[in-house]
């Protein structure tokens, strides 16, 4: 959907809507299109050699060197007296903090709660632009090539996880669920993105969020029962080459289970600032959610969201259609796109481009901008529309997608 959350460098404009199976169906190339993801979700970073290994327990005490026999008591501790390249074993247990990683480490957790009800805390420069209240936060060039592993994260005000400014991040198995509390419980010193707009529900930057971030994967994460699920921004330079994968964005109510939105009024014409592209989404389970099962969104002129592959995922009984593109000002790119052996079934609206209670699989429109994306080989089902295009669109390889009986219109094209 599109987010008008932590905006810091887009001019104002109009409130917008919020936009909302495993295939089996190949196309020649697909194999090695797949082939390439899984040699990227495969190798990562490295571990570091020789690290320090740290470990914490609810039994353990902050006076205590954080060894298996005398843990810390707290993650936060662990993470002060830890060198870059440490990794940092959390036992089982809950742990009511917050959790603010700016060196690169890695920190596994299975069994491990991360509970940050009611936490506030932020790191400068993002707490001056409104953006704290999660759960983890990952920040900065040090905290590159950094792991978080096995954990369930709940209950935070904002994010679950936020990895900002960064790259070369792994997140991984984590269990993501209640998160962004703020947009549906009042948190006084929140930013009033957090807040609802109008019949618009607050976002607070959805329960796993990547703000300008590159090279980073999230794999085989649960993120369900939040108000959103994962969401890849642009707010202070760009968020590319990034793989998520093999995740499920499940029951995330008020928004979108996958969401690429640009939020940068610099990203067309510097792609060195801003510009949400070159990343691969690929064999995830987005069901139940209340917005687009994927989305890609340039909500406002200079905005770019371009060149994503959306590969090989199961869209399943989302709120609004199943895989949504939207262009809605002059001057923005969503172009190069591609959408491609998809299971796509029983979504539902795009009310920003119908006004209608049309169900689409795949919508893709634009008010002004010519849009070219490639559509290929997908399957649709349980669908009044299978694709809906809206505007100037060039969609390349419409006649490979299939579209069960219970498909009412394959393809319906608006001027």
């Amino acid at each position: 959907m599109e987010h008008a959350a932590r905006r810091p460098l887009a001019p104002a404009g109009p409130t917008l809507h919020r936009a909302r199976w495993r295939t089996a169906g190949r196309v020649a190339g697909l194999g090695g299109v797949l082939a390439l993801v899984a040699s990227l979700i495969v190798a990562g970073p490295a571990a570091a050699s020789g690290s320090t290994r740290l470990y914490v327990s609810t039994a353990g005490s902050n006076s205590w060197p954080c060894t298996l026999a005398r843990p810390c008591r707290t993650i936060s501790h662990a993470i002060r007296v830890a060198s870059a390249g440490s990794a940092i074993t959390v036992e089982p247990g809950t742990y009511h903090e917050q959790v603010f990683i700016t060196k690169r480490l890695t920190l596994r957790g299975f069994g491990a709660t991360i509970n940050a009800s009611g936490l506030l805390g932020g790191l400068a420069p993002l707490k001056g632009m409104g953006i704290f209240g999660m759960a983890v936060l990952i920040a900065g060039p040090g905290a590159a090539g950094t792991v978080v592993e096995g954990f369930r994260i709940e209950n935070a005000p904002a994010e679950g996880i936020l990895a900002a400014q960064t790259s070369h991040v792994s997140l991984l198995f984590n269990d993501l669920f209640s998160n962004d509390k703020g947009a549906t419980t009042h948190f006084s010193a929140l930013p009033v993105e957090c807040a609802e707009q109008g019949n618009v529900p607050g976002d607070c930057g959805e329960a796993l969020h990547l703000l300008s971030v590159t090279s980073s994967r999230a794999i085989g994460n649960n993120v369900h029962d939040n108000v959103g699920g994962f969401l890849l921004t642009d707010e202070v330079g760009p968020t590319h080459d990034n793989v998520i994968a093999s995740n499920v964005a499940r029951n995330n109510k008020l928004d979108c289970g996958i969401t690429l939105p640009s939020h940068n009024a610099d990203a067309v014409a510097h792609p060195d600032k801003g510009g949400v592209y070159d990343n691969i989404v690929i064999d995830n389970l987005s069901v139940g959610n209340g917005g687009a099962g994927v989305g890609m969104f340039a909500p406002f002129p200079g905005a770019a969201s371009y060149d994503n592959l959306v590969v090989d995922n199961t869209l399943l009984n989302n709120g609004e259609a199943g895989v949504a593109i939207h262009s809605h000002a002059p001057g923005q790119k969503v172009s190069g796109n591609v959408i491609v052996g998809n299971r796509i079934s029983g979504n539902g609206i795009d009310p920003d481009f119908v006004n209608s209670t049309t169900h689409i699989g795949i919508a893709i429109g634009s008010v002004a901008d010519s849009v070219s994306v490639k559509v290929v080989a997908n399957s649709i089902s349980h669908e009044t529309v299978g694709i809906y295009l809206v505007g100037p669109i060039h969609a390349h390889g419409l006649s490979t997608n299939t579209f069960s009986s219970t498909v009412t219109h394959h393809v319906v094209k608006v001027a």
